[in-house]
């Protein structure tokens, strides 16, 4: 019962912060009461999935939910602070979406005056990239703690349920984890454009996970998938296989492109949710807005989908020769 009053204060704590950051960008009552009532449907599809978790029973979750919703609407009083200017409301008569121009802003971020793809490079996308590359070191230390903890946690279950099955169980996986299918066939079933698409979908989850969080959900993801290669490594070591070998063999050739692509791309992300709640002078939080998911845009296609490119070739053509070798 404690747990369920908290959650719902948090949620009405919650759902009041979003409406007092709608509310310091509109320049009237009505405007703002349009805005506020899309909160509720988020807010709802929120309180559908912690009701999964009630049913769950698991209070260790529950409690992780009321900090969350917590936490989520400490950012949004950020963001409403950050970018309440009362001169700046003043100075406007009415609300206006101009579609013309935030397209218009959005390509000027973009292009950042640049003449040639050479300039851009070096000059649009290089300052943009300096400006990411705090995200992008703490994500660093994120993945070094991600595959700690994805390790820690096989390394303190699996043995109790690997103690707890049956003899054959556990032959039969070990037996299916060492018996490797012929990985140069992975070709014939697995397209360098398959890997690709689902790599950059991958991405592309990840920012839009962290667009509607600033950035918590995306972070979460992120940390999901560097886990994995934590928990895949310590499954192995249970069952007395080596994983180093194969990890170098069937991961490191095409991941030296793809894992710095999954990070760049999620440190956009990072960063994205970071400026958000920064205060910008002299900006609307709409420019805010513009001026990141250019950024964004500028590192997804001038650098993220060219090193996944790459990275899905190496993966189909390269690695299952390198891996069938090290197999062998």
């Amino acid at each position: 019962m404690i747990q369920l009053l908290l959650l719902t204060t948090a949620h009405a704590f919650l759902m009041v912060s979003a409406a007092i950051v709608i509310s310091v960008q509109s320049t009237s009552v009505k405007a703002a009461n349009l805005l506020a009532s899309f909160i509720v449907i988020p807010v709802a599809i929120l309180m559908q999935g912690e009701a999964v978790i009630l049913f769950w029973g698991n209070e260790r979750v529950l409690w992780l939910a009321v900090l969350g919703v917590v936490i989520i609407a400490l950012l949004l009083i950020r963001v409403g602070i950050a970018h309440f200017h009362r001169e700046y409301l003043l100075g406007r008569e009415i609300d206006v979406l101009n579609f013309h121009w935030m397209w218009r802003m959005y390509i000027a971020n973009f292009l950042g005056g640049a003449s040639s793809i050479p300039s851009w490079y070096s000059s649009v996308l290089g300052t943009t990239l300096r400006r990411v590359a705090p995200a992008f070191l703490a994500l660093v230390l994120v993945a070094g703690v991600s595959l700690w903890l994805g390790y820690d946690w096989i390394m303190d279950n699996v043995p109790t349920a690997l103690a707890n099955a049956l003899p054959e169980e556990v032959e039969r996986l070990s037996r299916q984890l060492t018996e490797f299918p012929d990985v140069r066939t992975f070709r014939e079933t697995i397209s360098a454009p398959f890997l690709f698409l689902n790599n950059t979908r991958a991405v592309f989850l990840i920012f839009l996970a962290g667009l509607f969080s600033f950035s918590v959900l995306g972070v979460l993801i992120y940390m999901v998938n560097i886990g994995l290669i934590g928990g895949l490594f310590g499954l192995f070591e249970l069952l007395g296989i080596q994983a180093v070998p194969l990890f170098l063999a069937g991961v490191l050739p095409h991941g030296i492109l793809e894992i710095p692509a999954l990070m760049v791309g999620s440190a956009a992300m990072l960063y994205f949710g970071v400026a958000l709640v920064t205060p910008q002078t002299g900006k609307s939080i709409g420019e805010v807005i513009i001026e990141l998911l250019a950024d964004w845009t500028k590192i997804f296609i001038g650098l993220v989908i060219p090193l996944l490119a790459v990275a899905s070739v190496i993966e189909t053509y390269i690695t299952p020769a390198i891996l069938h070798a090290v197999i062998k």
